[in-house]
């Protein structure tokens, strides 16, 4: 039997439990660059609905044959607001498409513009998307690659928009619709995130990619069918 005298040298055999733990310098540094940009868009996400909440409903005789036309299962909602220059959707599961107080509602062919590129973002799921990428650049905040990323899907949301639009009404409106959105690009606000909207990023671009569409020969629309069936054939695996 051991007597009590010797518990003192007994207990000094059992290590001691550590209360702390230990946070790599990594990790650290990753977070640092975390909160702002997480914060950035917080911060203008929370200023932008300040403005949808205080915007209107419109109603009108365009508005209701537009959505009697356009039905999904998302209900979808046209308003205005007094606080923004150009066009803009926001919102994923009861998307919005949010109009200038200014917008000038006799002008139908520019209206149909509009509505039409808004609704390919809606369709599409645009601004889930964009949450999706500002997600990614939070994340991967140090990888100068992810930025291009964000920059360039950004980009190629509208031009694929811009696209879809002159598919829609032929190409004998690019001239007409190019001018619609430099129209709207002078009259824009600074109002961007976590939305889909005419940007003004690669403004030029975007207007020189529209007079560029032209309709796929049927010997390009073969040729790529050929090329997505080869590449089938060689990466499935049996």
């Amino acid at each position: 039997t051991y007597r009590i005298a010797n518990l003192p040298n007994m207990v000094n055999l059992v290590p001691a439990k550590t209360t702390g733990f230990f946070v790599s310098p990594l990790v650290v540094i990753w977070l640092i660059g975390l909160l702002p940009c997480a914060s950035y868009f917080l911060v203008m996400h929370l200023r932008c609905s300040r403005v949808y909440r205080t915007s209107l409903p419109v109603d009108n005789s365009f508005v209701r044959q537009w959505l009697r036309e356009h039905r999904t299962w998302r209900p979808v909602q046209v308003r205005q607001s007094d606080e923004i220059a150009a066009p803009l959707t926001y919102g994923i599961w009861k998307p919005v498409l949010l109009l200038p107080k200014t917008t000038d509602w006799e002008d139908k062919a520019r209206l149909r513009y509009i509505f039409t590129h808004e609704w390919v973002h809606i369709k599409r799921w645009d601004v889930l998307f964009k949450w999706l990428l500002a997600a990614a650049l939070c994340i991967h905040w140090f990888n100068p690659l992810v930025w291009v990323m964000h920059l360039l899907a950004n980009r190629d949301l509208e031009l694929s928009c811009d696209e879809q639009v002159v598919r829609t009404f032929g190409e004998t409106t690019k001239s007409a619709y190019a001018l619609t959105l430099i129209a709207l690009e002078e009259r824009r606000s600074g109002l961007t995130p976590s939305r889909a909207s005419f940007s003004k990023n690669a403004m030029e671009e975007r207007i020189v990619a529209i007079m560029k569409l032209k309709k796929p020969s049927p010997l390009a629309i073969l040729t790529a069918l050929i090329l997505i069936a080869g590449a089938a054939t060689v990466f499935v695996r049996p």
